[in-house]
């Protein structure tokens, strides 16, 4: 079935689709005209004979009740004026009776032709002892009459209600039955439908699902075949197969991409034999070049033809120019040969003068050198003298502060003495005032102990100090020793800085004068030198000249021309 719809046409899966949801529909309003034809035909049975068998039997029961009514009335009239009026209504009401049996003899059907007999019979007999009633109450004979009325009459009359009933009972329960048998198919008719309905929903929707499918998974592998084709890639298939459009395009698709392949894998050898340097190559699938290709071949072809046309060209000029550079190219190596010659002497007299020119610049240089080393040696040594003289002056500070610092301790050990004597006296004279005096006798206590603790931090910086002195004291005496040496040493390397500054400056004469001596020998070789090189590289230049034709030529050889 699946590969049925597969071969369909696109247009042809859509009807199939849309036929299947109109056959669910079709199937549908088919058996619900059914059903409701049916579930009508029983409504129309009740509403035109069940129901109108009733309403007549009814009517028929309350009409003899009436013409009961009338006899009676009859009978036991007043007057005659009663009388006459009930015979007449009597006449009318048997009127109705006879109307309405042969209305319901119309109404009846076979099975029901046996109520209708009954009654039928009943109602004669009845109408027949009414004439008798009325004939002897006509008479005067009342008492028979009444006797008819109170005794056949009713008989009759209960055996007609009891035929009217059975009619009324017959025609409920047709119905009954009636409107029970719509009820069961209006049941029957839902479930129906339900199951109708779900089964198109499910056909619709599994139709649905298979058509999607078939259109969706070629289109999606089309789809990815040109996307990877817009990428570059063309080893792409396309597998799918079928006989409806997607299966001609998925075809017609994999035509193009086996052509672009076949069209690019010859254009890669056409490229490459050109670029062998084979201007003769051609196209081995000219028949894929159609269309829009077309021009593509004619592209290539005129590339070729062109690079084959330029080749013979520079091959020809090639070898007219490798003729003259073979001409120059004798010419310059005689000029080249002399000038080599004369160029020979004045290098080995340049030589001998660079080398003299190097041994004196040296011999200065190395002056200067050291006259630079002495300049910076005696630079250092003054500065050393200069932070020597400093430290001198900053150990001299030292010992002067040190003895400012002795006096103050010595006027802080006057001051402690003075406090202790005070602080002895008021102890003194707290002990004279007695319990009066107490609070303060402590407090002279605890300045006395203070004078003594200052006295004695006192006393430990003064020795402190004193030895700080003798410190700086050698201290001091030794940079001085120091501060002699570092002059000596100053006025020593002084002098050797005079000494190498009039070494230097002589080396520097003798190595201007050489210089001057050197540029005459540098001139007279800078000429001999460019003649020399001048002609060199002429000769070099027409050798390179004739090289380059040759080669030129044998790389135009190596392309295979038209």
């Amino acid at each position: 079935m699946v590969n049925y719809i597969r071969n369909l046409k696109i247009r042809l899966k859509l009807y199939v689709l849309i036929g299947v949801a109109l056959l669910g529909l079709l199937i549908i309003g088919g058996m619900s005209f059914i059903l409701m034809g049916r579930m009508n035909s029983m409504a129309s049975d009740i509403s035109t004979s069940w129901l109108p068998s009733i309403n007549v039997a009814r009517d028929m029961s309350a009409t003899i009740s009436n013409i009961r009514l009338n006899e009676l009335g009859y009978l036991t009239a007043i007057s005659e004026e009663v009388k006459e009026s009930s015979l007449q209504y009597l006449q009318s009401e048997k009127e109705d009776m006879n109307t309405l049996l042969a209305e319901y003899g119309e109404m009846i059907d076979e099975e029901e032709l046996e109520f209708y007999n009954n009654a039928m019979n009943i109602w004669k007999q009845y109408d027949q002892a009414n004439e008798e009633m009325m004939a002897l109450a006509g008479q005067g004979s009342t008492e028979e009459a009444r006797a008819i009325l109170e005794g056949e009459c009713v008989d009759l009359y209960n055996s007609l209600n009891s035929a009217f009933n059975d009619i009324i009972v017959y025609n409920t329960e047709g119905s009954e039955d009636a409107t029970e048998e719509s009820f069961f198919l209006y049941r029957i008719a839902t479930v129906i439908m339900l199951a109708v309905i779900i089964a198109a929903i499910l056909l619709g929707v599994y139709f649905s699902f298979v058509v999607v499918r078939l259109i969706k998974t070629p289109v999606s592998e089309i789809a990815d075949a040109a996307i990877k084709m817009a990428e570059g890639d063309l080893d792409v298939k396309i597998s799918y197969t079928s006989e409806d459009e997607l299966g001609v395009l998925a075809v017609q698709v994999g035509r193009l991409i086996h052509k672009l392949q076949v069209i690019i894998d010859d254009e890669n050898k056409f490229l490459a034999r050109m670029a062998e340097g084979d201007f003769t190559v051609d196209s081995v699938c000219e028949e894929e070049y159609t269309g829009a290709f077309a021009p593509l071949l004619v592209s290539f072809r005129g590339i070729a033809e062109k690079l084959n046309d330029t080749m013979q060209q520079i091959s020809q000029s090639s070898a007219q120019v490798a003729g003259g550079a073979e001409q120059l190219s004798e010419g310059a190596q005689d000029l080249a040969q002399g000038a080599t010659q004369q160029a020979s002497s004045v290098q080995e007299l340049a030589a001998t003068m660079d080398m003299i020119s190097d041994k004196v610049k040296q011999t200065a240089a190395n002056a200067r050198q050291a006259n630079e080393a002495a300049g910076h040696i005696s630079t250092e040594m003054d500065e050393s003298n200069k932070k020597m003289q400093q430290m001198i002056q900053a150990m001299n500070d030292i010992s002067t502060g040190s003895k400012e610092i002795g006096k103050i301790i010595k006027t802080m050990e006057d001051i402690v003495s003075q406090t202790n004597i005070l602080a002895l006296n008021a102890a003194v004279e707290a002990a004279r005032a007695g319990t009066a005096g107490k609070g303060f006798a402590i407090v002279a206590e605890e300045v006395r102990n203070l004078a003594n603790k200052s006295a004695e931090a006192s006393k430990n910086i003064s020795i402190l100090i004193a030895n700080s002195l003798k410190v700086v004291e050698n201290g001091t005496k030794i940079v001085d020793d120091t501060a002699q040496s570092l002059q000596q040493a100053l006025n020593g390397v002084n002098e050797m800085a005079d000494v190498i500054g009039q070494i230097s400056d002589a080396s520097n004469d003798q190595a201007e004068s050489i210089s001057q001596i050197m540029t005459g020998i540098d001139q007279i070789s800078s000429v001999v030198q460019t003649n020399s090189a001048t002609a060199e590289e002429s000769a070099a230049a027409s050798e390179e000249l004739s090289s380059q034709s040759q080669l030129m030529r044998g790389l135009v050889e190596r392309f295979k021309l038209k």
